[in-house]
């Protein structure tokens, strides 16, 4: 692992507990199982860093067969996946099916960070999307495929550059510049995310995520 890349994976773990703030992560409710779903991480496109937290629940996660050493479940609880991963490499991770998916943090090279927040506001629940705020390199284009009905948030949707797609039922799809924040309301959960690559179009990151 080159300098800058290790570098870049510390300041990731630096975020670890940073959100756009709209308000707290969904607890987990249940009774515990074993960890039969799958958090699968895919790129068709260059490298990228991420990591996918989870609701402080019943059981550690795990890493899947795909996963290398590169790759870490970290937290107190060991409750959100730190991991890398490059053009054609694919992760895998396992959960309880009684958590749940709490935000999702991105980053491509050093075009800076995306983070997704699966949040309940006003009793309503949501999802946003925050890029961090370094001016020096463009927005992403994102699409979040989410369980459910999907609504245009109050404050945090920008008609024109932000989209639901067939009707309410989605994906959401927007772009995000630096220092900007979509969201939307939802009745369901994030069950795949797709970053665009900045210099690819069509290419980028996917994240699947158990629904």
């Amino acid at each position: 692992m080159s300098e800058k890349e290790l570098g870049r994976r510390r300041f990731l773990r630096s975020t670890a507990t940073a959100g756009v703030g709209i308000a707290g992560g969904i607890a987990a409710t249940g009774t515990a199982t074993a960890n039969t779903d799958e958090i699968r991480v895919y790129s068709n496109s260059n490298y990228w860093e991420y990591q996918v937290h989870t609701a402080t629940g019943y059981d550690d996660l795990e890493k899947g067969g795909q996963a290398n050493r590169d790759d870490d479940i970290l937290g107190v609880g060991k409750d959100f996946v730190d991991g890398q991963v490059s053009d054609g490499g694919v992760d895998n991770y396992w959960m309880d099916s009684d958590d749940s998916i709490t935000q999702i943090n991105v980053t491509y090279n050093d075009y800076g960070w995306l983070t997704i927040d699966v949040t309940t506001a006003n009793l309503k629940a949501a999802v946003s999307v925050e890029r961090d705020g370094n001016p020096d390199w463009p927005g992403y284009d994102y699409t979040i495929d989410i369980s459910g009905q999907v609504q245009p948030h109050d404050e945090y949707f920008d008609p024109g550059q932000d989209e639901i797609q067939n009707g309410d039922a989605g994906p959401f799809v927007g772009t995000v510049d630096p220092g900007d924040i979509d969201a939307v309301w939802r009745t369901g959960v994030p069950t795949r995310v797709f970053i665009e690559d900045p210099n690819s179009p069509g290419l980028g990151l996917t994240i699947s995520l158990p629904d």
